[in-house]
């Protein structure tokens, strides 16, 4: 009976330990097995986004300009890989860390691999500057055929975007990568290789986490047998194959893993006795290995071996030791239900997206595996503090949990739900940490033991599955291990079907935006087709050409100007169809981007146009600061009319200011004659004691006042309209010399002192003396700072005026502050237009012409500069404008005493008639005999005999008769100008020397000075300034001037 009873137990022990071991072994192939299923689940992810990426038309049109930003925008989105690469063909490749390499990856093989077609991932390999481990995803990228680009990147390239590349779940990434490929095979060739690496770091983390017992670890074998994750790292340092090793057990199980075996062997490494479970992985050419001590993995076997050690022993140690063996397998039995559980979860997930489902299925699962009383998944609201249980398994007897519950009553299980913790109670009455009401509340829930693990969706609200039983019960480390293992599942569960639906939203969204793009297509030709008819029906000419001066585009408009109809343009060069000076125009764009120009150019039919031209600039990068030029446009308007139209209103204005300028002569000069005539003669023989005859002499005398002051304002306003009408014709003589704006601001304020006096204002002059010269018109420019000085002084009744001079940035800002009415800023566009005045044309009197701050402008435009105002109602005003400073202005001026001029001006008016010019005789000539009359009445006066002559035959006859002293000559009459009579008075000997001084309204001083004549004075005449002159010339004796006669029939000259 004993020997039967021993030799029953020998045979079972040797069966039990048999199956014991071969179920530890698959338990070990199980742990390695589930470590490579998830870096098999992570490299899957990493090959479907590299080669989405590697299908798009921005990758696989190896242009790294457009490829570049693309590429950078992805790497900050899928944030594994290390950086992209892209190689051409023929090995050269960029990288988005560095751009184009030196290097070249041609006798690379995982760039033959990729050129053959293959999408993989490669060994891993070290980055030479960190020394870190990475691992490169590789993908081939394939051409795109010239017939079916369009197709290639409306469809292929949709199907797996890069956006939906990270939310393809593992099981579907082998399907759609080999249907990828194929459609690519079909249409295309290889033609490079893209490659993402990836760091080592989080493949090693799932490696050196698996374990089974204690000083059991698990390696990574690449496929060349050398280990990239082992916890030796000198061993990972040094980079040599286990093929190469001396010891035969480990070459061995090297040869096994890299011919990609599984299986778990026995072997000495180290001297040690270990198991070694093994298992290749799918989605690359590596392999997984587990050490387990024998110890470890044999410690189970300890009670068969003391049963061998005791054999002979009672049959009671016997059926024990059967006993507890047959714990053990139960124990080995509920574990591999547990893994089996955990399986079908896993595959359920990857099978189906039904969130419902995956919750009520894993849920009823669970707790008939463990046979719980309930267990519920639930979301966790913090601001409630509720739990909202979506789904439940419980007892028949206990009532539902569905809906939301408060916790608030639960002491600081709301805290810890908040914080993401797992919460287990093994039994909720005897537990010392929970207070009496906690408890409580525990126990009217009908819960004694309670378990809830948290599912981590980053994110999101909180979920949780909870475990409960109505009786108490120690929860075991392995349930605890496998609900945490089903809670990660499940969070998967949840973050896969979000991914989805966001992809299923993407899909929506690109199938909108292509239609938005069809329309948008369709748009672009009808505008294209719009503005082609608007070009084609100009009026104006319009020329295109490209930054060679060829002729790229043109209208109908442009061939009719130069008679060029039926003549095909294109792609000629400019400089060889058109004139010198408009192909010079077209370089002078391409020198000058930013700049508009503008030229005359003459049309066929003697017909003149106006060109205007500039660049066509086109942004050369994403952000649109740098820009480069493509070409010029040139717009061509016949301006032939406008400039007819030009010469009739000049011949217009200088009729009118003539016929204006005459009269007015006149008036002004009889009423100062008038004027004095009785304060000298009649005023004072007048007997003035009665009041009336008081009133009637002051009444005269200020109305006389009041016609010369109304006069001298219709002059302003006619010389007004004049200086604008010539500044706008471009008919302005500038006298551009350099000169001190310190000095310009003394002239100014100068002239202006006595109406600032007048006033009660007070003048500030903020000038600094070491201001830099300018080059200018400087009486142009005085003429503006008095008229801003003027206006400020009409519209500031107390206060100051202030006139301030600044030199900032090689430019002089002149400024004229007044503490005045001020502006509305509606009305402040409106000033620098002319005859615009501020206010109610209705209610206020106009103060000037209107035409003053227009004048301004024109003048310091012309000089480069510009004019502004800065003003608040009620505040004052402050207007400015700005010269620009030349470079060479105080090398180049000399200066000068400025007292001079002035000196010699005093020395001029300071002559006074001498007894022998008493008899002197004055001429004067002009058609006007009202004008005529008052010269003689002014001249008289002064002591000078006067002769008239109507016209300029009659001066011409007058002279032959007897020779004047001086001749005074207006410009405008009728048959024979001003002009042509002194071109015949300085071409006679006997004539030339007789002093001349012109009137007219036309400033054509040059044409006079030319002729010789010797003063041009302009009307209305300054009285006091005509005698000075009179004075100063008959002082003289004879004329200054000498000009050269030419006589064309006997080609003698006389000077």
């Amino acid at each position: 009976m004993v020997l039967a009873v021993g030799a029953t137990a020998i045979t079972s022990y040797w069966v039990v330990r048999s199956l014991i071991i071969d179920s530890l072994k698959a338990n070990a192939l199980l742990q390695v097995g589930n470590a490579g299923n998830e870096i098999d689940r992570q490299l899957a992810t990493l090959l479907a986004q590299v080669e989405a990426l590697a299908s798009t038309d921005n990758v696989r049109n190896l242009n790294w300009s457009t490829s570049e930003p693309y590429l950078l925008r992805e790497l900050n989105r899928l944030t594994d890989f290390q950086m992209f690469v892209m190689a051409k063909s023929d090995g050269s490749y960029y990288a988005t860390n560095t751009g184009l390499s030196k290097a070249n990856l041609s006798h690379h093989t995982h760039f033959k691999q990729a050129l053959e077609g293959k999408t993989f991932v490669d060994d891993p390999v070290v980055f030479p500057s960190t020394g870190e481990r990475f691992v490169n995803i590789v993908a081939p990228i394939w051409s795109i055929p010239g017939s079916d680009r369009t197709q290639l990147s409306s469809e292929d390239s949709s199907e797996v975007s890069p956006e939906d590349s990270s939310e393809i779940s593992p099981e579907d990434t082998a399907q759609g990568t080999d249907s990828l490929t194929s459609e690519l095979d079909q249409k295309s060739q290889p033609i490079g290789e893209f490659a993402g690496p990836v760091s080592v770091t989080e493949l090693s983390n799932v490696v050196t986490k698996t374990r089974l017992g204690r000083e059991s670890y698990a390696f990574a074998l690449d496929s060349k047998g050398t280990p990239f994750v082992h916890p030796d790292h000198d061993l990972i340092k040094k980079s040599r194959s286990f093929l190469e090793s001396t010891d035969p057990d480990l070459v061995k199980i090297a040869q096994a893993m890299v011919n990609r075996q599984q299986g778990v062997q026995q072997v000495q490494i180290g001297g040690e006795s270990v198991y070694v479970a093994y298992s290749p992985l799918d989605k690359a050419n590596w392999s997984l290995g587990l050490v387990i001590p024998r110890a470890n993995l044999e410690g189970e076997l300890r009670g068969l071996n003391l049963l061998a050690s005791v054999v002979g022993a009672i049959l009671v140690v016997t059926v024990i030791i059967a006993l507890w063996q047959m714990q053990s397998l139960e124990q080995l039995r509920i574990r591999v239900a547990q893994e089996a559980l955990l399986n079908r979860i896993t595959a359920r997930i990857r099978e189906s997206i039904e969130l419902e489902t995956i919750w009520q299925t894993t849920v009823d699962e669970f707790a008939a595996l463990l046979n719980l009383d309930r267990a519920i998944f639930c979301w966790y609201h913090r601001d409630r503090q509720e739990l909202e249980v979506v789904c439940e398994n419980r007892r028949e007897d206990l009532p539902t949990h569905l809906g939301c519950i408060s916790i608030a009553s639960f002491g600081d299980l709301g805290d810890r739900l908040n914080r993401c913790e797992s919460v287990r109670l093994d039994n909720v009455a005897k537990n010392r940490n929970l207070p009496a009401d906690v408890k409580q509340a525990y126990i009217e829930m009908g819960i004694a033991s309670y378990l809830a693990m948290p599912v981590l969706v980053q994110g999101n609200t909180p979920a949780y599955f909870i475990c409960v039983y109505s009786k108490p019960r120690r929860w075991r480390d392995r349930e605890i291990e496998l609900l945490d293992s089903i809670a990660d599942q499940l969070a998967i569960a949840i973050h896969q079907t979000r991914l989805h639906t966001q992809t299923q939203e993407h899909l929506q969204t690109v199938s909108e935006q292509a239609g938005h793009l069809a329309e948008a297509t369709v748009r672009q030709q009808e505008t294209l087709a719009y503005l082609s008819a608007i070009i084609n029906n100009l009026a104006d000419g319009l020329l295109v050409t490209d930054t060679r001066g060829k002729i790229s585009h043109w209208n109908p408009a442009l061939s009719a100007m130069f008679s060029l109809e039926g003549i095909n343009l294109i792609n000629l060069d400019c400089k060889d169809i058109f004139s010198p000076k408009l192909a010079e125009l077209v370089v002078t764009t391409r020198e000058y981007l930013t700049e508009v120009f503008t030229a005359e150019v003459e049309l066929v039919g003697n017909r003149f146009g106006k060109a205007v031209a500039t660049a066509i600039l086109k942004e050369s990068t994403s952000n649109g600061l740098d820009k480069t030029c493509i070409g010029s446009v040139i717009l061509i308007r016949d301006v032939t009319l406008e400039k007819e139209v030009d010469q009739v209103k000049t011949d217009f204005i200088s009729t009118v200011s003539h016929e204006l300028r005459t009269p007015l002569t006149s008036i002004l000069g009889f009423a100062k004659i008038v004027s004095k005539k009785l304060e000298d003669t009649i005023f004072p023989k007048v007997q003035a004691e009665e009041a009336k005859t008081q009133r009637t002499i002051k009444q005269i005398g200020q109305n006389i006042d009041i016609m010369v002051s109304e006069g001298e304002r219709l002059t302003k306003l006619i010389n007004d309209v004049l200086d604008i009408a010539k500044m706008e014709a471009g008919r302005v003589d500038w006298n551009m010399q350099y000169f001190s704006v310190h000095e310009l601001i003394k002239r100014a304020t100068s002239a202006t002192f006595a109406l600032i006096e007048q006033k009660g204002l007070e003048l500030i002059v903020d000038v600094n003396e070491d201001l830099p010269q300018i080059l200018g018109d400087r009486d142009r420019l005085l003429q503006v700072v008095i008229n801003l000085i003027s206006n400020a002084l009409k519209f500031t009744d107390e206060g100051s005026v202030t006139c301030k001079a600044t030199c900032i940035d090689n430019e002089i800002t002149i400024s004229v502050i007044d503490t005045g009415i001020g502006i509305p800023e509606v009305d402040q566009p409106k000033i620098f237009e002319k005859f615009k005045q501020v206010g109610n044309p209705l209610t206020d009197k106009p103060k000037g012409t209107g035409l003053g701050l227009s004048i301004c402008q024109q003048i310091v435009k012309h000089h480069g500069g510009k004019i502004w105002v800065e003003s608040e109602l009620g505040q004052g005003s402050t207007f400015s404008f700005t010269l620009p400073i030349s470079c060479s202005a105080v090398d180049e001026v000399k200066t000068i005493d400025i007292s001079i001029p002035g000196k010699q001006l005093q020395s001029v008016a300071s002559i006074e008639s001498s007894p022998a010019d008493l008899n002197k005789t004055i001429l004067v000539v002009d058609d006007e005999a009202p004008l005529r009359e008052l010269l003689r009445q002014q001249l008289t006066t002064e002591g000078y005999k006067v002769r008239e002559a109507k016209d300029g035959r009659d001066a011409i006859a007058q002279v032959n008769q007897e020779l004047p002293d001086l001749v005074i000559l207006d410009v405008k009459m009728p048959e024979m100008s001003g002009f042509d009579v002194a071109a015949v008075l300085k071409n006679n000997p006997q004539s030339m020397s007789i002093p001349i001084i012109m009137l007219s309204v036309a400033e054509e001083h040059e044409r006079g000075y030319r002729l010789g004549i010797d003063r041009y004075l302009n009307k209305p005449i300054n009285t006091q300034e005509l005698i000075n002159e009179i004075r100063y010339l008959l002082s003289q004796g004879t004329a200054t001037k000498k000009v050269i006669v030419v006589d064309r029939e006997d080609g003698k000259n006389q000077s």
